[in-house]
């Protein structure tokens, strides 16, 4: 690179410690690999470390809970500073309901520490995963501090829309992680900041191909679907649909559903009540290490994702769930909402309605009694990640734009 980069804060919601957010701990040991110097500032003060990979971070991150007697003292040593009282004025005045300014109201004085911390701490840049309250920490640090700040916008913190048009204004890049994402910001903020708002995919680990197991069949078919167990992720329609391949005697299937989320006990009940507890287990949710193993051996042989559009309006970004699995030369099948078309757009994966358990079991009968089409997807599908979703290379063009706008 043609000079030296600033150290980076990152300010994530939890990561690297919790159960979400892989994806994003993916990302941050991406940045590790390439060098990077940076620190993580969580949002939310979680004591676990679920992921293994997330501990490789760890020294990294200043695991601070929202409020502490540091923070709010910080926050009134400040509380003078011009920069603090206009960023404070900001977000009172805009912040559009008032459940989002209580939301942005409980962020701030952590903010404000932020920004004494990295001016103390030689900080270059701010990066916020997520549009929402983890932004808005981004957005008031840099105000107060003068450091400049970019974010990644996912999915529904576009739909929230807490503050995004200030946010995209003063935002130094703004990254939408799918062209769907962008199109659903430019109805909300205008197209006015086209220049600055990037589309750069998340991504996962190409494998070296001899490092993916070959030739291992599964005596029983067995599918993963590593999603949240949550409305938009649509687990009860998959459920109907293999309810209806049971009663056609297709009994050599296996479902896991690799997820913690409010719709575990409806689910679990819905799998009782329609007799399918020996074919869909819901062992919770997996650190993603052992998930991505799970691909390499070719212990399963299609990830699902059932995802809908709700009728809140909520659906899907691009789920990286489904990047890994076709990174690993595992087939997917999941629906047409969100960004998922243009992820598997080109035969990269079997693309069905939402909402529709008979087009769900019809695809996952094509790939039981063909597996030579299954395999074909896969193959497709790892093609398309390792031209578009590699992890290393979206990583650098992050990086890259970081460094021109320090």
């Amino acid at each position: 690179m043609p000079k030296k980069l600033s150290r980076i804060i990152f300010i994530t919601a939890q990561a690297p410690w919790g159960k979400g957010e892989a994806f994003i701990v993916e990302e941050l040991l991406a940045f590790d690999r390439l060098g990077a110097d940076f620190l993580i500032f969580p949002r939310n003060s979680v004591k676990k470390i679920f992921h293994g990979e997330a501990k490789k971070l760890i020294n990294r991150g200043l695991n601070l809970p929202i409020v502490d007697i540091p923070i709010i003292a910080s926050f009134f040593a400040k509380i003078f500073c011009p920069e603090l009282r206009h960023a404070l004025f900001l977000i009172v005045k805009n912040s559009r309901s008032p459940k989002i300014l209580l939301k942005n109201l409980a962020v701030f004085p952590k903010a404000a520490f932020i920004a004494g911390y990295a001016r103390k701490n030689h900080i270059g840049h701010i990066h916020c995963h997520w549009g929402a309250t983890t932004a808005t920490m981004g957005y008031v640090a840099s105000i107060i501090s003068g450091i400049p700040w970019s974010m990644t916008l996912h999915r529904w913190d576009i739909k929230e829309n807490n503050i995004l048009k200030l946010k995209v204004e003063s935002a130094r890049f703004v990254r939408c992680i799918s062209e769907h994402g962008k199109r659903e910001l430019f109805e909300i903020v205008g197209d006015q900041f086209a220049a600055k708002i990037k589309v750069i995919y998340m991504g996962a680990i190409i494998p070296p191909k001899q490092k993916i197991a070959k030739n291992l069949k599964n005596k029983i078919f067995t599918i993963a679907v590593p999603a949240n167990l949550i409305e938009v992720k649509g687990h009860r329609y998959l459920i109907e649909a293999l309810a209806g391949l049971k009663s056609l005697e297709r009994r050599n299937f296996l479902c896991y559903f690799y997820g913690d989320g409010n719709l575990r006990v409806a689910l679990i009940n819905d799998i009782k009540n329609r007799d399918l507890s020996d074919y869909i287990k819901v062992p919770g949710a997996l650190p993603h290490e052992q998930l991505i193993s799970l691909y390499r051996q070719r212990d399963i042989d299609c990830v699902i994702l059932p995802s809908i559009n709700t009728d809140s309006g909520e659906h899907e970004g691009i789920p990286v769930s489904l990047i890994e699995a076709m990174a690993n030369e595992i087939p997917v099948i999941s629906t047409n909402t969100g960004g998922i078309p243009e992820l598997l757009a080109g035969g990269a994966g079997i693309i069905v309605p939402d909402k529709s358990a008979f087009a769900i079991a019809q695809a996952l009968r094509n790939f039981m009694d063909d597996p030579a089409i299954a395999q074909k997807i896969a193959r497709v599908g790892c093609q398309k990640t390792e031209s578009d979703f590699d992890i290393g290379k979206n990583t650098r063009e992050i990086l890259r734009l970081i460094q021109e706008n320090e």
